[in-house]
């Protein structure tokens, strides 16, 4: 089995949440973005859960959509299930194909090539 590329999680994970309907998008974004500004804030581990705590992106969520808390919990859970799935059924797309190639040179100058297709 292949390792996969942190490019093509990547692209597998914006492309999974692009496809959340956009009320659950923009929830999904607000909340990412704003712990990804406490992981810049943070000095470690523990600083983040004391700044997750203290600044928790969910009640900044609640604040800003006007819902309550359940809801947002909720939504974020649903969301985070559909993103996983989507990522799921996307990777068992993935074929790889190996297109190992030979210079006509030794061994030590072989060029290896692998290709991956996403449909």
């Amino acid at each position: 089995m292949h390792t996969l590329n942190p490019v093509l999680v990547q692209f597998l994970y914006r492309s999974a949440i692009e496809s959340l309907p956009d009320k659950y998008k923009e929830i999904y974004r607000f909340i990412e973005s704003r712990e990804d500004e406490l992981e810049m804030e943070a000095v470690n581990e523990s600083h983040f859960r004391q700044l997750f705590h203290e600044k928790s992106p969910f009640q900044a969520a609640v604040s800003h959509f006007s819902l309550d808390f359940q809801t947002i919990k909720n939504i974020m859970t649903e969301a985070q299930a559909e993103i996983d799935n989507k990522i799921v059924e996307r990777l068992k797309q993935i074929k790889w194909v190996d297109m190992s190639m030979d210079s006509n040179t030794n061994d030590t100058e072989r060029k290896n090539w692998t290709y991956v297709f996403v449909s």
